[in-house]
């Protein structure tokens, strides 16, 4: 790791909300309500989700779910389309994959690497 190169976490951040190419990063895995966790993950090719950008290079894959048509299963889901994940809030964000579509959910401290170069808090 010695000669590596490192950038702010805030850096980071600005650059991963500016991003219109793909990026790459390294993150360890945690899942807290699970108790999981400590797998070192790279990905690259990598956009911000939720600014269009990414949904429109990678459109999701994951199926429509199928549903009874009652109108409590309909309202279930219109919630569900409408709640706010709190990206902000609980320290996280969703990413989308340019090459698979498939989203990813990192919490910010726990990015290690951004484009090559090791990130500091």
């Amino acid at each position: 790791m010695e000669g590596k190169s490192i950038i702010p976490l805030k850096q980071v951040l600005a650059a991963m909300e500016a991003a219109t190419e793909p990026f790459s990063l390294r993150f360890v895995k945690l899942n807290e309500q699970k108790g999981t966790g400590g797998e070192v993950v790279a990905i690259s090719g990598q956009l911000l989700s939720g600014k269009g950008t990414g949904q429109q290079l990678a459109p999701a894959l994951d199926p429509v779910p199928i549903l009874s048509g009652k109108p409590d299963d309909i309202a279930e889901l219109e919630a569900w389309l409408r709640r706010n994940p709190n990206h902000y809030d609980n320290m996280t964000r969703n990413l989308v994959s340019t090459i698979n579509g498939h989203y990813t959910k990192v919490h910010i401290y726990l990015i290690t690497e951004f484009e090559g170069k090791k990130v500091i808090i």
